[in-house]
């Protein structure tokens, strides 16, 4: 069977779950970020639509060890590893060198705690559609995650994990002043065997984008597969959104939506094949744009991949400043 399991809870289940010796990870989302203890607790200051809060917890089927190396924390259980590192901005234009150091020593702990195959990694920062000494942050903080998976991957271009990259708004900052409080947050899982890279048909790899979307490309996969034995699959979906080639597609939210749903249909068809068998969405995570409602979004994704797929509403800003909704998730075969 798979080596974890994930699911919602609220945060009153999921600070109980602390104490247990086989959670593998827990990702809280938070309008404010607080302190946090344990290794396996990750913090991300997204506010929850409907104020609700939610967590994401990662059961593991087996005991968990954790630790901190470097700066990043770590849970792993003999199959999988969850990491995290926070890295605080030093200066307004330092996200792409910040991005490379938290990268490189992510890439470092994995590899020495015998994972070194990274299936994805979650992105968080400050601002990210902000411009900062002339170059925008989500292009800036692209360039220094591509630095290093350049250096690091043989063959980067068929090894790249699936990745989402989030944009929270900065607090207490003075004009122009793009360090922000809360800094750089990246989490990630990794295996000891890699995952496949699953691309999207309707989609060009995003490490093929033309220059116009930045002086790196936005290095990642649209998903991995990842085959745990036994015929148990997990499909780690990327932040999949409202585009076709490589632009972006309409300018309505609901319109977005559509075509967002059928990248995630495609995205799943192509993974199934790949896998020999039927992969369908074991839960969902929708980041929308302030100010939108929940609602007719949530009644929406329901249609498209049945009532009894767990979801989670999350206020944050999209890569791309045109776009007004992502979607990201987990996907199961049968046998899990």
């Amino acid at each position: 069977m798979a080596p974890f399991t994930i699911l919602y809870c609220d945060d009153h289940e999921a600070d109980e779950r602390l104490d247990d010796d086989h959670l593998l990870a827990q990702i809280q989302f938070r309008g404010s970020v607080v302190a946090k203890t344990d290794p396996r607790r990750c913090v991300i200051p997204l506010p929850e639509l409907g104020g609700t809060t939610s967590a994401e917890v990662w059961i593991s089927r087996t005991p968990v060890q954790v630790g901190r190396v470097s700066g990043v924390s770590y849970a792993s259980n003999g199959d999988a590893l969850f990491l995290q590192v926070h890295s605080d901005e030093y200066a307004p234009d330092a996200l792409q060198p910040l991005t490379a150091i938290a990268y490189r020593r992510l890439f470092a702990v994995a590899s020495a705690q015998g994972y070194p195959h990274f299936l994805r990694i979650w992105n968080y920062l400050p601002d990210i559609n902000q411009e900062c000494g002339g170059l925008e942050r989500y292009r800036a903080f692209c360039a220094g995650r591509s630095q290093v998976l350049d250096a690091t991957l043989a063959g980067v271009e068929t090894r790249l994990p699936a990745a989402s990259a989030l944009g929270f708004p900065a607090s207490g900052l003075h004009a122009g002043d793009c360090s922000a409080e809360g800094g750089l947050r990246l989490y990630a899982l990794a295996g000891r065997e890699a995952g496949e890279q699953i691309e999207n048909p309707r989609q060009i790899s995003a490490f093929h984008y033309p220059p116009e979307y930045g002086p790196r490309s936005p290095s990642f996969s649209r998903a991995v597969l990842k085959h745990w034995g036994g015929g148990y699959y997990h499909l780690y979906i990327s932040g999949t959104a409202s585009v076709v080639g490589h632009a972006s597609r309409h300018s309505e939210l609901m319109t977005q939506l559509d075509e967002t749903l059928i990248n995630l249909e495609a995205l799943l068809a192509e993974a199934s094949q790949r896998a020999a068998r039927p992969l369908q969405p074991a839960l969902l995570r929708v980041y929308v744009r302030p100010d939108c409602a929940s609602t007719p979004l949530r009644e929406r994704i329901a249609q498209a991949v049945g009532s009894a797929v767990p979801m989670v509403f999350l206020q944050a800003d999209i890569c791309r400043q045109e776009l007004l909704i992502e979607i990201e998730g987990l996907a199961v075969s049968a046998a899990s």
